[in-house]
């Protein structure tokens, strides 16, 4: 155990040297191998071997285990999918999630997901309402990042779906279940997520 925390310290104290884009690889590899699929179909393994050849060079550079590219994840702010219920939105959850488990006042819950304060006040004090209790994580398998919030042209809905689907690889099906929702309602948002983002 002491050694696995060693680890995961290693892991976070190299975080701050990675570029973006390095982030976004480890991210997507770490997501990848947590998900649990059953299936992996061919085009999931092309794609876990590209991500393995983009991870490699970081982890020969700083000497990382696979331990410590977990821990690198852990750094970043993200959103964890076991998080997502059928009482609330994803935006109420994520604001929800920021205020009381990671304690943050609304100024900087509105940097983090690019909406307007008070607009950030009104969806907490909706999530309130629903939900009163703290959420209790007990395992982490998905991490979402709260960056992906800040795309302007897609709601919060769209930015998660559309990350789950072309960065961690999920069937619509498996995003449906992640999500507490309708398939059909998630292949109609990715879709509509997909024609903002070529506009």
């Amino acid at each position: 155990m002491k050694a696995l925390k060693k680890n995961i310290k290693k892991g976070n104290s190299i975080y701050s040297k990675l570029s973006e884009k390095e982030k976004e690889n480890v991210r997507e590899f770490s997501n990848l191998i947590n998900s649990k699929k059953k299936n992996l179909t061919f085009e999931d393994l092309i794609y876990f071997e590209k991500l393995k050849e983009t991870v490699t060079p970081i982890k020969e550079r700083y000497g990382l285990d696979i331990d410590n590219l977990f821990g690198l994840v852990k750094e970043e702010l993200s959103l964890p999918v076991e998080l997502f219920n059928k009482k609330l939105t994803v935006l109420e959850t994520a604001v929800k999630y920021l205020k009381e488990n990671k304690e943050f006042n609304f100024h900087k819950i509105s940097e983090l997901i690019n909406r307007d304060e008070r607009n950030v006040w009104h969806i907490y004090d909706s999530s309130k309402k629903k939900v009163s209790s703290l959420f209790v994580i007990k395992e982490t398998r998905i991490n979402i990042p709260i960056s992906i919030f800040t795309n302007s042209k897609l709601s919060a809905l769209e930015s998660v779906v559309a990350y789950l689907k072309e960065k961690s690889r999920f069937s619509f099906k498996e995003i449906a279940v992640l999500l507490k929702r309708d398939t059909r309602t998630i292949w109609t948002v990715y879709n509509r997520a997909r024609k903002k983002n070529v506009k």
